[in-house]
């Protein structure tokens, strides 16, 4: 995930429309990070967008970092407070922040066409381990039509995150067995939820692309970063099938492959995506992250080869799509200095240059792949999948617009056998 490196704010500027002689679309760009510092869609049309980026999906994050006040996680720095924006570091847990939703779908409609039409909104403020999440959708959806076209990216499993996020933990509520990729005592995600497949099923009617972060496998790392254990061999391969199975119709993108920042590719990694990718008919996997970027390009020992990643992408070239997996700004970095407390370094908004570096890490791999596959990865997927929902969900709206958002009703019990 590419955070910003301290650089300040990109100037204002007009727009430049010329297509570029290689488009690239961004399906991973986060607007704003975990404490909701970010900018606006104009801005990120006129500058960062300027750096050759065709289209981008606009996903804030949909975690805000608690400040937590007696934890003493945080510093002054020229008479000011600054406090946590990052997931890495504080103990205090992360919420749901849904304000994100409006405060961008409200500048969106707002925008000249030439701007839209370049920007893919997604719903990102609710819990999908809440069954009232689908009615969050809808009143999104129908509060703001013209708007949205997609949901996420939202978490299941996620190293430090998923065991971060408020509420009760499932070993706490679960009236019956545990579910069986759910691994520790304090985990409140899971992929087998009624809630989620509801979710999912809802945006696969609505028309709702649906980007999912899910770790290929089970970790076991601290608030600070440390990392306990690393369990590949307790994959989650089994529930992301049995998750597609029950939302056949929903375009879905696996975020990363599944990687992060501590699960790293296994040898047999590219296997398992493939098996998922064979079984899930409507998924569809990003190759975002720079971190992510930097295991294809220079794997370990361990992991799989350049050469066997530029053939996973040959083969499944319809089904991949590239992003930068941004946070356009940056985190404040702490320092604890003995007997002077904590100094901090602020966060700032990223340069355009340093975006465009990101754009710019799987060039050699391109390079090795057809012009065909390496066109369809970088923007012609993107199109086509962007461009469908954004047909279905207006024909959505436009079907359901005297709905009464004050009432909308209960969404069914989903169905969890194989459809």
């Amino acid at each position: 995930m590419a955070v910003a490196s301290g650089c300040s704010s990109p100037p204002e500027r007009s727009a430049d429309f010329t297509k570029p002689t290689e488009p690239l679309a961004d399906s991973h760009f986060h607007i704003s990070n975990y404490a909701f510092q970010g900018t606006t869609l104009r801005n990120l049309v006129d500058n960062y967008m300027s750096t050759g980026i065709t289209r981008s999906v606009v996903m804030p994050l949909p975690l805000q970092q608690r400040w937590d006040s007696f934890e003493g996680y945080q510093a002054n720095s020229g008479g000011d407070a600054f406090g946590p924006n990052y997931y890495i570091g504080p103990k205090s847990d992360l919420y749901y922040y849904a304000f994100a939703d409006a405060m961008y779908a409200k500048e969106y409609l707002e925008l000249p066409r030439e701007y839209q039409e370049r920007l893919d909104l997604m719903i990102t403020g609710f819990n999908p381990m809440d069954r009232y999440a689908v009615q969050h959708l809808k009143r999104a959806i129908l509060t703001y039509p013209g708007a949205f076209v997609g949901i996420g990216e939202f978490t299941i499993h996620k190293e430090v995150v998923s065991k971060k996020i408020a509420g009760e933990p499932i070993s706490h509520t679960a009236a019956g067995d545990i579910p069986s990729d759910v691994h520790s005592a304090d985990e409140t995600m899971s992929l087998t939820s009624e809630s989620l497949s509801s979710l999912l099923q809802e945006a696969g009617e609505i028309g709702l692309v649906a980007t999912l972060h899910n770790d290929v496998y089970d970790s076991d790392v601290t608030h600070t970063g440390e990392v306990k254990a690393l369990h590949p061999e307790r994959n989650y391969e089994a529930e992301l099938k049995s998750l597609c199975s029950t939302a056949p119709k929903t375009v879905t993108i696996w975020a990363h492959t599944g990687l992060g920042r501590f699960v790293k590719p296994t040898k047999d990694h590219l296997a398992i995506v493939g098996r998922v990718l064979d079984s899930c008919n409507n998924w569809l996997v990003d190759i975002s992250w720079d971190i992510v970027q930097e295991t294809i390009l220079h794997p370990g020992s361990a992991m799989p080869s350049t050469e066997e990643w530029t053939a996973f992408l040959d083969k499944y070239q319809d089904r991949i799509l590239w992003g930068s997996d941004t946070v356009i700004f940056g985190r404040n970095k702490f320092e604890a200095l003995p007997g002077a407390g904590m100094t901090v370094t602020p966060g700032k908004l990223m340069a355009t240059q340093d975006y465009k570096s990101v754009s710019n890490i799987l060039d050699p791999v391109f390079a090795t792949l057809s012009p065909q596959a390496a066109a369809k990865i970088k923007y012609e997927n993107y199109v086509r999948v962007f461009n469908g929902a954004r047909l279905k969900v207006r024909a959505w709206e436009q079907l359901h617009r005297d709905a009464n958002v004050w009432d909308i009703k209960t969404p069914k019990t989903p169905d969890l056998r194989p459809q």
